[in-house]
């Protein structure tokens, strides 16, 4: 077995692990529950590697605390000096998640993972490092960080603990010898973040973001949309509009049906009461009734047609009677943009936070 049994501690600890790693390269995951230095490692590490001549790719998989591109992706940047950390660090892609944690969110997690270390080791990193999230316990941590070890099935995991908190995610890779198992020591100097300073840091990151951002104006029928039904059944027409009007006495803006739902978009509120006829009039589909309103201010990932993200943006508006969906994104070529990504977030322009869809 290709494992490492004795924790490592301190410095020296961190060294020795490095020089393993350095000898075999390959793709390397970084665990640890929060706050336990995760990053710190990671940073440690890519110092230390392209100190020696190596091209370090790290993929920076922590949306919530994101050090490579803004909160809510997975960025990914290849260095082959060490950086400097308390700047700007410049990232070459990202891939949009949706959210600033990976709860609910777990397949857009995987697959940007995926496609990061990927694009990565394309784009000639001799070592590609994925720091993680602190997700780590119940099933939903045990799922997330399995999943993401399967599907990019890393040379060595390294494992960043106080005692034994994170044993159990290990255990089912002790007997694989394609994978070695790096015990170290949490560093001293790792301070805890209370959930408050955690939301102030990802407020200032989005901030800065979108710094630069414009308003961006796309026709519907031009771009495609994901994370939402908006735009994928049959356009009701005017009989339709008028009799769920009437029957939930409010005004219609837009309703679609799919096969087995139907999208009403509507302004201000509606009857309740009158849902049960809707539904029965449309054959028992699932009634799905969004305010105009309830579109703003969600969080969008923007695709190129080759179905990368080319950047985040903030909706401003949608006007379905005319087709049209606003948008604040730091974009500068916006005919590039095929593919809208709505996430689960809401955010206003200064980067706070004000709920989730």
């Amino acid at each position: 077995m290709n494992l490492i049994i004795d924790k490592l501690t301190g410095l020296e600890g961190w060294e020795k692990a490095a020089d393993n790693i350095e000898a075999g390269k390959g793709r390397v995951i970084v665990l640890g529950a929060p706050d336990s230095g995760k990053t710190t490692l990671a940073r440690f590490l890519v110092d230390r590697w392209t100190k020696k001549g190596l091209a370090v790719a790290m993929v920076d998989a922590d949306m919530g605390q994101s050090t490579l591109g803004p909160p809510s992706t997975i960025g990914m940047g290849i260095f082959n000096s060490p950086p400097h950390w308390l700047s700007e660090i410049p990232y070459k892609s990202i891939s949009f998640v949706g959210s600033t944690s990976p709860d609910g969110h777990f397949l857009s997690t995987i697959v940007g993972v995926k496609k990061m270390t990927e694009l990565a080791e394309v784009s000639g990193a001799d070592i590609t490092l994925i720091d993680s999230t602190g997700l780590v316990y119940g099933n939903a941590g045990r799922l997330l960080k399995s999943k993401k070890i399967d599907i990019i099935a890393p040379a060595h995991i390294v494992a960043v603990q106080e005692g034994d908190e994170i044993e159990h995610l290990l255990i089912p890779y002790i007997k694989q010898d394609a994978i070695k198992i790096h015990r170290v020591a949490t560093s001293k100097n790792v301070k805890t973040k209370s959930k408050e300073q955690r939301r102030s840091y990802r407020e200032i990151k989005f901030r800065e973001y979108f710094k630069g951002s414009k308003l961006r104006t796309f026709s519907l029928g031009s771009v495609g949309i994901l994370g939402s039904i908006l735009g994928s059944g049959r356009r009701l027409g005017a009989n339709d509009l008028i009799f769920i009007s009437k029957s939930l006495d409010t005004i219609v803006i837009h309703a679609e049906m799919g096969i087995e739902e139907v999208l009403i978009i509507v302004r201000g509120g509606y009857l309740k009461e009158g849902i049960s006829k809707v539904k029965r009039h449309f054959l028992e589909r699932e009634i799905i009734i969004n305010d105009q309103e309830d579109f703003r201010n969600i969080l969008v990932g923007l695709y190129d047609e080759n179905n990368n993200t080319i950047a985040i943006g903030i909706i401003d508006e949608i006007d379905l009677t005319k087709g049209i969906i606003t948008i604040n994104a730091p974009i500068q070529n916006p005919e590039a943009i095929r593919m809208l990504y709505f996430g689960s977030l809401k955010l206003d322009i200064t980067g706070r936070e004000i709920g989730k869809v």
